[in-house]
């Protein structure tokens, strides 16, 4: 029953005057009552909502948090594969050169020795 017609219900004209039951007043308490509930239980999914949208902010900071965290942690690596490949480079340079140096000397060597026959 809405709101209406439990007013319709109440106001009865007769005879230019007006007449409540007793009936039609526990029906509008009723009726009372349900809407405050209704009311309630709209302020408790409210609240509800609001603090689930506050731990899905936290969430959120958290997951930008660690992407960044991540994002460090990936630098560094490529960082420390910087290095590495480097010093991997210099030992192969430094390889290669102490065998040009051993080539070098070794045909100078041959080129000063007399061909005995």
């Amino acid at each position: 029953m809405t709101l209406t017609n439990l007013v319709g219900s109440v106001v009865e004209s007769s005879n230019g005057g007006l007449t409540m039951t007793a009936n039609s007043l526990s029906t509008i308490n009723g009726a009372l009552n349900d809407i405050s509930l209704k009311n309630n239980a709209i302020r408790d999914k409210q609240q509800r909502q609001i603090e689930q949208l506050k731990e899905i902010e936290d969430k959120e900071k958290l997951i930008l948090t660690r992407s960044r965290m991540l994002q460090i942690s990936q630098d560094r690596n490529s960082y420390k594969k910087k290095i590495i490949y480097t010093l991997i480079a210099l030992i192969l340079f430094i390889f290669i050169a102490t065998i040009m140096t051993y080539v070098f000397f070794m045909r100078k060597s041959s080129m000063s020795k007399p061909n005995i026959k």
